[in-house]
């Protein structure tokens, strides 16, 4: 008898430990893709020349941004950005034009962002004081992506890159949080270069609307391959506008090339989860002990 309740208390505490084992990774895993989720309010907020102190900050919600800012998109028309031309050749000039594919015909139509409505990006940025001329805004995403933009690129949009909007809206999915990716960074280009008419902005759209120090890559082992689809970020959650001088951000364009170039948003996911299952094993290899 005093064997058998011995037996069964061992057999219970074996039993408790990798339940709450399983529980924790449960709830780390819960934490992490809520990390991932859809975003339904923006904080944004303009910086001092420190970059540190605060001059001014705000807090709105998609319900607010389509009450009292216009509106882009008309619900119909879909936007598409361009992935990378996997496209090689011997001649080192003639792969880069071939990859950068100013044509604009390659991997587009694969990159519908959706027929989506939003919000002007320059308009959230004047709620609390605007840009100027040399400063930067970095696009937040609740996962911990960032992707940074210039000034003239939000406030004087190249046609072929068009105005950037933070979208909460997308026409099989409806809002926010239903509209899963959102708010996302999409650019409205126009339709003036690709061959089937339709709003892309192409890898070489970019290519001539941005400073260097801005162009995307997608990387293969040592290959990079120009995209533009790395610009959308999803899950945005802060717009982060930053003090600089033209001075300054010509000093960055000139020493920016061979800078490492930073990992794809899900990339960014991906590690979030990865970190969460890892910190569940050692949870639970140290239950067991």
């Amino acid at each position: 008898m005093e064997r058998n309740l011995i037996y069964k208390r061992e057999t219970e505490k074996h039993t408790i430990l990798p339940r709450r084992c399983v529980l924790c990774i449960i709830c780390l895993l819960t934490l992490s893709l809520g990390a991932c989720a859809a975003t339904t309010s923006l904080n944004i907020v303009k910086y001092g020349g420190d970059g540190v102190t605060i001059l001014n900050e705000t807090s709105v919600t998609y319900e607010w941004m389509e009450q009292n800012l216009p509106v882009q998109g008309d619900g119909s028309t879909h936007y598409y950005h361009q992935g990378p031309v996997f496209r090689d050749d011997p001649d080192p000039a003639t792969q880069e034009m071939l990859r950068w594919n100013p044509p604009e015909d390659k991997n587009v139509q694969e990159k519908d962002m959706g027929a989506v409505k939003g919000t002007d990006l320059r308009d959230l940025c004047e709620l609390v004081g605007g840009m100027s001329p040399g400063d930067t805004v970095k696009i937040k995403a609740a996962d911990g992506f960032i992707k940074e933009f210039a000034y003239r690129n939000v406030y004087f949009p190249h046609p072929g890159q068009g105005p950037l909007v933070v979208s909460w809206w997308k026409g099989d999915s409806g809002y926010v949080p239903d509209y899963r990716e959102g708010m996302r960074l999409v650019f409205f280009a126009d339709t003036s270069t690709n061959p089937w008419g339709i709003h892309a902005f192409g890898n070489w759209d970019w290519h001539e609307s941005a400073d260097e120090q801005f162009w995307y890559y997608y990387r293969q082992g040592d290959q990079k391959y120009p995209t533009t689809t790395g610009l959308s970020v999803q899950y945005i959650s802060d717009i982060l506008i930053y003090p600089g001088n033209p001075a300054h951000a010509e000093s960055q364009r000139t020493t920016a090339h061979n800078a490492p170039e930073a990992p794809t948003q899900a990339g960014f996911s991906f590690h979030v989860i990865m970190g969460a299952l890892a910190a569940g094993g050692f949870l639970a290899y140290n239950f067991k002990r």
